[in-house]
């Protein structure tokens, strides 16, 4: 409380700026909508507003100098061609680094549904350190593409690469964010399973279509939790603070 004071104390532009209790915001009489700097599942109810957010953050990422460091990374240990063209390598083209199973974006949704299912808030500064932190720990299904064969994969929803040309334990990410899963993530997954159920290593502890499924209708429906089984590589959390979307409509992006 004495913190919020005298930040009001010295607030020069109170009629803008307004520090609130816990969550700063920016306000103009020309403007019907107040920007704030932490998002809550009331402040992304509009979906445009929180597209931008997702893309924004994801715009971000992809400029920073630790998403370029993570490609160099992957690049250094000789990840360094096309995977659907095998003799093309950065030498003879472009090759960029392409989001397998979920896409760069999905991943952005995930953490933020889940983070605000869990936490309560998530600011664009939260999300990108997240994005860094789970790529720094291979959490992410990813690969490489020429800059043409990048572009066929992204236009097609069905355009999967193989899982022994994925690099990433994407089967973790999906545990460590159970709740952000939504029928749509839980679609692509499911469907990527389906279609290489024969090309995974026995070792690798795949998440069931009914777990997955489980945890996207608890997310958007709210199926009590007691009724939910584990996901490999979950972790245990306060369930009393878990709460599902209760209006918030992912459908369509």
């Amino acid at each position: 409380m004495q913190e919020l004071m005298v930040r009001e104390e010295y607030n020069q532009y109170p009629e803008i700026i307004s520090y609130g209790k816990d969550n700063p915001s920016v306000h103009s009489p020309y403007s019907e909508i107040d920007i704030f700097f932490y998002q809550t599942r009331e402040t992304l109810q509009d979906i445009d507003t929180f597209r931008n957010f997702l893309k924004n953050a994801e715009s971000r990422f992809r400029g920073s100098k630790e998403y370029k460091a993570y490609k160099s990374y992957l690049m250094s240990m000789g990840i360094n061609r096309c995977q659907e063209f095998g003799n093309i390598t950065e030498e003879d083209a472009s090759i960029e680094l392409h989001h397998n199973i979920l896409g760069l974006f999905d991943i952005c949704l995930l953490i933020t549904y889940h983070t605000i299912n869990t936490v309560g808030r998530i600011s664009t500064f939260d999300l990108i350190q997240l994005l860094i932190q789970e790529h720094y720990n291979n959490r992410v299904g990813v690969t490489f593409l020429s800059k043409t064969a990048h572009q066929v994969y992204t236009a097609d929803p069905e355009g999967y690469i193989p899982p022994e040309m994925t690099f990433g334990k994407w089967w973790e990410l999906l545990a460590e964010y159970k709740y952000g899963i939504t029928y749509e993530i839980a679609n692509k997954v499911i469907k990527y399973i389906k279609k290489y159920q024969d090309h995974f290593p026995m070792s690798i502890n795949l998440p069931q279509q009914e777990q997955i499924l489980s945890f996207a209708e608890f997310n958007e429906y709210g199926t009590p939790i007691e009724n939910i089984g584990p996901l490999p590589g979950d972790r245990e959390l306060d369930y009393e603070n878990i709460m599902p979307s209760q209006g918030i409509e992912f459908q369509g992006f």
